[in-house]
């Protein structure tokens, strides 16, 4: 299988969205609280096109199969500003990296990741690290980030308001 990368277009939104619906879908095994909003759709859609689409701070990268012309894994990396109290620089960020499942291990998601990398190399600002963050028992995710070079560096903690 063969696949090709390169960064979305407005007109790739309504099957950008399908592959958002993997994700999610794959989050929510992890976390209820995943589960999409009634809205969650239009929502998404107009964050895309108004935040990600031509934006020099952000963008999405999708995999393409070049047989089809289907999407098949998309990510968002994003720069993200310094911190207003702590020494962490600009820095950035990736968020919703999905590859369809019927698509694992032909090296998509680590294609995915790359392609990334060098868009935060080239970034206008100057950035030296960029973040991901998996869900709480998602350890293939975690496995597979590891291998690929990222340290984990925060674990978040929440407490429910109803536990006594």
């Amino acid at each position: 299988m063969t696949y090709n990368l390169r960064h979305s277009t407005a007109e790739d939104g309504e099957e950008i969205l399908e592959l958002w619906h993997g994700f999610t879908e794959h989050l929510s095994k992890y976390d209820d609280r995943y589960q999409h909003k009634e809205d969650a759709d239009d929502r998404w859609l107009r964050y895309f096109e108004n935040q990600l689409v031509d934006s020099k701070y952000g963008t999405v990268i999708v995999a393409e199969d070049e047989e089809t012309g289907e999407l098949i894994g998309v990510l968002e990396a994003r720069v993200m500003g310094d911190h207003p109290i702590f020494r962490l620089k600009d820095h950035g960020y990736i968020n919703g990296h999905y590859v369809r499942e019927d698509h694992w291990n032909n090296g998509v998601g680590t294609a995915l990741i790359e392609e990334a990398h060098e868009w935060f190399a080239d970034s206008p600002r100057d950035i030296d690290f960029y973040r991901i963050d998996v869900v709480d028992g998602d350890e293939k995710a975690e496995e597979v980030y590891e291998s690929l070079g990222f340290d984990p560096v925060e674990h978040v903690y929440e407490r429910s308001i109803e536990e006594q």
